[in-house]
């Protein structure tokens, strides 16, 4: 009786752990799929935290603040704040980041801005208009994914206690259940886009304005943004930056490899760049669902 009441625990786990992977993949699907519009009105803030994510977002504000020598960068990669400086939003969040010294290491200093509450809320508005994964679905699969895999661990218990005590009716089972939870986790991978691919067409296209003769380029807001300078880093990072200053900055010694903020990384998700977050969002600095933020030695 014992075994029994077991085995039927371990095809409930299973089952619920099996049917909970599948919801969330096909819920995520869906988001993926949708036919969102991406508005030509897009800000650079946000165009940069849809093709970059939140540390993106930060290192294009840094970017148009030194350009208009509201910030001063150092070769060494020490971000400078000029006393009366003062603005609002994602650049507020920036100069508070700088602290009581008014100055930080970039990569630091983005870091810290890239959690503000200001650059939240320009990744809840783009949520609110379909045009982001919610990261509490992004969790949800691998939570499901880590499920599958106690499951898998835990299904064969009964059948190992049947064996053991020298009743072998049913010892099959918790193999069956086991190879089912595992082929599951294996098969349905957890889904590394955090963008609608319509978002990611946009994108794809706005880069690829920049190769067009200008005569040739699409006559919009979101076109002519994409070919600024600040466009530029908004879609591919720092290391789009033609100045001097900031090709000193892009350096491993200020940022991670695969760093959202300095872009040129592998294509998985937000166009060109590892996964990214801060503040609860998916991935951090390098990919994945986690990981530390900030410049090398810090």
């Amino acid at each position: 009786m014992l075994y029994e009441g077991l085995s039927l625990a371990a095809l409930v786990l299973t089952a619920g752990a099996i049917g909970y992977r599948i919801v969330v993949a096909v819920r995520i699907a869906v988001v993926l799929r949708a036919e969102v519009t991406v508005r030509e009105d897009l800000s650079a803030e946000e165009l940069a935290y849809l093709a970059g994510g939140p540390r993106r977002t930060v290192a294009t504000v840094l970017y148009r603040m030194v350009g208009q020598g509201r910030l001063a960068v150092a070769e060494d990669g020490t971000v400078t704040v000029p006393d009366g400086a003062y603005a609002a939003g994602v650049e507020q969040a920036l100069i508070e980041a700088a602290g009581i010294s008014r100055s930080e290491r970039a990569g630091k200093l983005v870091a810290q801005a890239a959690a503000s509450r200001a650059v939240r809320s320009v990744g809840d508005r783009l949520r609110a208009e379909g045009l982001l994964v919610h990261p509490a679905l992004r969790r949800g699969q691998y939570r499901a994914r880590r499920l599958l895999w106690w499951s898998a661990a835990l299904a064969p218990v009964p059948a190992v206690g049947e064996l053991t005590a020298g009743t072998t009716d049913r010892w099959w089972s918790g193999v069956v259940l086991s190879a089912g939870a595992a082929v599951t986790a294996t098969l349905v991978r957890p889904a590394r886009d955090q963008v609608p691919y319509r978002v990611r067409s946009t994108l794809g296209v706005l880069r690829g304005e920049r190769e067009r003769p200008a005569p040739w380029r699409r006559a919009d807001a979101l076109a002519a943004l994409a070919v600024t300078p600040v466009g530029a880093v908004a879609l591919d990072g720092l290391s789009a930056a033609r100045e001097p200053e900031f090709g000193e900055l892009v350096t491993p010694e200020t940022w991670r490899a695969g760093d959202p903020a300095f872009g040129g990384t592998a294509a998985t998700g937000f166009g060109v760049f590892g996964d990214w977050g801060s503040s609860g969002y998916a991935g951090a600095c390098g990919g994945g669902d986690g990981g530390g933020c900030g410049s090398a030695g810090e």
